[in-house]
């Protein structure tokens, strides 16, 4: 609400409020109670000491210049109500008795129980800078001023055009029904309603189903350039990362640095991962785990409260020392990891204390070797995955268990509860309820050709092997190298597997395999774990793209590929 002076406005109401009358019946007291600036000072005898410090006058000072005696105040209200006050004015005014319809009557209504709602809250009357004491007050807005200020109307459903500067302009645009909703020609942007969070996120992956993604310009290079280039750089690289002499440097130091903080138990360093079964580079990380206590053997779906505690004891180590340097340590993680560099030798590591990854290690380690060209395959999409920037969705493991299972549907490679089944004679090794040894036979005594890995056998098998992933059905079946076979239907996965799964699931309801997403693809040591469960269904959509635009360009020669396939 807007105060001007008294004298300007209070004597020319008709009609007031006790509120009112006691509001500027106080004012009025106050004004004729202020000394007279004309007047000559009269004399004053101050008490001897009485000086207040000089830390109050200084607090004094700062709250003066706090105050809002510089700011023109009008409030927001103040210029909505007089805008009504036009507008019902002007109704007022016309020859013709007002009208009134159902709508306004509610509207009417509601606008003077808020007005009574607002006024119960006892709102703060505002003082003129001309009737506060000294420092306190606002300066107001003239009402004169508001008359200056016009309003003009646009409409939304009309390419927001301007229909008027008045109400009854902009209510005669409604009642013709928009006429004339485009003059200019612009174009039109779709109305849009109310969504729920929900219809709003449907909306958006139905949009995206209509959407090609294009292949990132590196990995289009990398697929019509010569793939002898790309086995050139990165195949030495990888095989020979698989044994380095820093391998055991690390083993060592880290041994060193963390057996003091374990004295009674004993301690061993097992190497894993992309870098051991030679599909690294030299920017991978060496996956490490540290068997503390002989632990190789218990499993964990989720890591245990004793185990993050390890961790965080092992953490102070790398804290303190000189050749480690901490770099993350990531506790809410199904397998929690320690990120640490080794300043001695560069090389980044992670290291955890789960024995999965050093048997699933094991487990490449023996395809690679007797199928090389499961080794090249996984060389080229591992580069491909992380030029396409989808390595945040889906992993280097991951990618790797799509290729051997590709393979297994083209005889080239065994199922791997075939190899586990021909090791049941012998003493299986268990990490809780999963086999984690295989019989390590020669292809030729499992009866499979071994390939060699040429340029136009590699080039063939991933043209098809992008053209397989392309048109998979991810909503129906499982990627199985557990299995090995064609269409393993969702529904029906769980009753294929061995009975120490069902036995397992029984006992921990909670620890199934996760079927309801978008991709599935199963670990074929770990039957419990979807390793591809963080795909998301524009993950899936954005897979399927980049495939079969990489199928289709491995189906054309790599000459002039500049020229063809420019932007």
């Amino acid at each position: 609400m807007r105060i001007e002076p008294g004298d300007s406005f209070w004597t020319k109401k008709a009609m007031f409020s006790n509120a009112e009358r006691q509001y500027f019946e106080t004012v009025r007291r106050r004004k004729t109670s202020l000394p007279d600036s004309t007047a000559p000072p009269k004399e004053t005898v101050r008490a001897p000491n009485k000086a207040a410090p000089a830390k109050k006058a200084q607090k004094e000072k700062t709250m003066a210049e706090m105050t809002p005696n510089k700011i023109l105040y009008l409030n927001p209200l103040t210029m909505e109500a007089n805008f009504f006050l036009q507008t019902l004015n002007t109704m007022n005014n016309m020859t013709m008795p007002p009208e009134m319809d159902p709508h306004l009557a509610n509207l009417l209504e509601r606008i003077m129980v808020g007005i009574e709602s607002y006024m119960d809250r006892n709102p703060k009357y505002v003082l003129p800078q001309e009737m506060a004491a000294p420092g306190e007050g606002v300066a107001f807005v003239q009402p004169q001023e508001l008359q200056t200020i016009k309003r003009t109307f646009s409409c939304s459903a009309c390419c927001n055009r301007i229909v008027g500067t008045n109400v009854a302009k902009a209510s005669a645009h409604l009642w013709e029904q928009h006429p004339n909703p485009n003059p200019n020609n612009q174009p039109v942007q779709p109305h849009t309603t109310h969504q729920t969070k929900q219809e709003k996120k449907q909306a958006q992956v139905k949009a995206r189903q209509h959407i090609t993604v294009r292949l990132p310009k590196k990995a289009r290079a990398m697929i019509v350039g010569e793939i002898t280039n790309v086995f050139k750089d990165k195949y030495p690289i990888a095989d020979k990362l698989k044994v380095i002499p820093e391998y055991d440097v690390i083993e060592q130091d880290l041994s060193k640095l963390l057996s003091p903080g374990f004295p009674k138990q004993p301690l061993r360093v097992y190497k894993f991962g992309s870098r051991i079964t030679g599909i690294g580079n030299r920017s991978s990380d060496l996956d490490l785990f540290v068997d503390i206590g002989n632990t190789f053997h218990t499993f964990e779906h989720r890591a245990s409260n004793a185990t993050v505690a390890k961790l965080r004891a092992m953490k102070k180590f790398f804290c303190v020392s000189e050749d480690w340097r901490l770099i993350n340590f990531i506790e809410q993680a199904r397998v929690p990891i320690i990120k640490t560099c080794h300043l001695p030798t560069g090389i980044e590591c992670d290291i955890c204390l789960n024995s999965m990854g050093f048997c699933n290690t094991n487990l490449l380690k023996y395809i690679f070797e007797s199928q090389p060209l499961t080794q090249y395959m996984c060389i080229y999409v591992k580069n491909w995955l992380e030029r396409c920037k989808l390595t945040e969705q889906i992993s280097t493991y991951s990618i790797t268990l799509m290729v051997i299972y590709f393979l297994q549907l083209q005889a080239l490679l065994p199922p791997i509860a075939v190899l586990q089944i021909e090791d049941a004679a012998n003493q299986a090794v268990l990490v809780g309820p999963w086999v984690v040894n295989f019989a390590q036979k020669s292809f030729s005594e499992l009866r499979l050709q071994q390939l060699q890995a040429t340029v136009p056998v590699i080039k063939s098998f991933l043209r098809n092997f992008f053209a397989f992933y392309a048109k998979f059905d991810y909503e129906h079946f499982v990627v199985c190298p557990y299995i090995g076979q064609a269409n393993v239907e969702i529904p029906k996965i769980e009753r294929m597997l061995h009975a120490r799964y069902s036995a397992y699931v029984s006992e921990n309801p909670d620890c199934s395999i996760q079927l309801k997403k978008p991709m599935v693809v199963q670990d074929p040591i770990q039957l419990n774990h979807n390793v591809t469960k963080a795909v998301t269904k524009y993950g899936v959509q954005t897979f399927v793209d980049y495939c079969q635009q990489t199928a289709e360009l491995l189906e054309e020669p790599s000459t002039n590929w500049r020229q063809r396939y420019a932007y």
